[in-house]
């Protein structure tokens, strides 16, 4: 096993890592969207119409004995490695809009053209912590040659150099995604009402709103009634809708994530299973809405709450 203060370390490297990247989030106010990055409309478009789990396929993972590969996050995918009779490791990607893969920590090597960075336990561990570990662990981060991210997670067995091993997956997802798999393509996708739907589609239900000149995948910022407010799209975990307040706005229900009223999640669609995460919960996909201003995000959701029906 790894120890506590092994575990410790390493996550506040990644946290590091994923704030340097713009990827922190905040479950009381709206994200602060990213001014320098501006992906264009294809640019968007492109990332919302990938079959996210296609971009590894399991003959790339044969090595490892994959077992499983599914729906993880919203534009995200896992795979099981081994598990006889337990999971031996995992391969987790996630695409972002984002560009800026430029981080402070780790290393950086070239791949498909592309300068990659990566992550590795060695950057965080002794090497005595590292050859008393489980598993080893890397994460890469690369620029997509149409605009946006991608970001690799590989954990191994003991007895492999991770930021090695991860470096053919990377070349693999960069040459899938020249190949632009079509949402369907892989058998372990999920696919829910948020799959590849522009969150920016909420304007068109609120003529008074600016949209805002920044826009992630899964993300639309904009201004409406002096207040700025974030829609995101996601896959959300069913059980942590049981930490919420249930209210009804225009007619539905949907649950406050606060008590002043600025934020809320709205439940969009049935359950589905994420096979592939080792737990019991299963997601469902979801909407937020946040802002400052309660008559401002209620307007919000009301315009949301129209573009899905009563969900499953």
């Amino acid at each position: 096993m790894v120890g506590g203060s092994m575990v410790r370390r390493v996550g506040i490297l990644v946290a590091l890592a994923l704030a340097a990247a713009g990827c922190m989030d905040s479950s009381s106010s709206a994200p602060a969207p990213v001014v320098e990055t501006e992906p264009s409309a294809e640019a968007l478009a492109r990332l919302r119409d990938t079959d996210i789990c296609a971009l590894i396929p399991p003959d790339a993972l044969a090595e490892y004995g994959v077992t499983a590969v599914g729906t993880n996050h919203l534009y995200g995918c896992a795979a099981v490695l081994g598990g006889d009779p337990q999971p031996s490791g995992s391969v987790d990607w996630v695409v972002r809009s984002l560009d800026n893969t430029d981080l402070d920590a780790g290393e950086t090597v070239t791949i498909d053209g592309a300068a990659v960075t990566l992550i590795g336990d060695y950057h965080a561990l002794r090497p005595d912590e590292i050859a008393t570990a489980s598993q080893r662990f890397c994460t890469a981060y690369s620029p997509l040659p149409t605009g946006g991210s991608i970001e690799i997670r590989l954990n191994v067995g003991a007895g492999t150099e991770p930021c090695t091993a991860i470096q053919p997956l990377v070349g693999v997802a960069l040459s899938e995604w020249k190949r632009h798999p079509r949402l369907g393509e892989s058998p372990g996708t999920v696919r829910t009402v948020v799959t590849g739907a522009d969150p920016c589609e909420v304007l068109t239900r609120l003529p008074d709103a600016r949209g805002g000149r920044t826009q992630w995948v899964d993300g639309c910022w904009f201004d409406l009634d002096g207040d700025h407010i974030y829609v995101g799209y996601t896959h959300a975990s069913d059980r942590e809708f049981e930490n919420y307040d249930k209210v009804e706005i225009a007619g539905r229900q949907v649950f406050a994530t606060n008590e002043d009223g600025t934020a809320y999640m709205v439940r969009v669609g049935p359950t589905f299973d994420p096979v592939v995460d080792g737990y019991e919960f299963e997601e469902v996909p979801a909407v937020q809405v946040r802002g400052h201003d309660r008559a401002a995000v209620e307007k919000a959701v009301t315009a949301v709450l129209g573009i899905f029906p009563e969900a499953e």
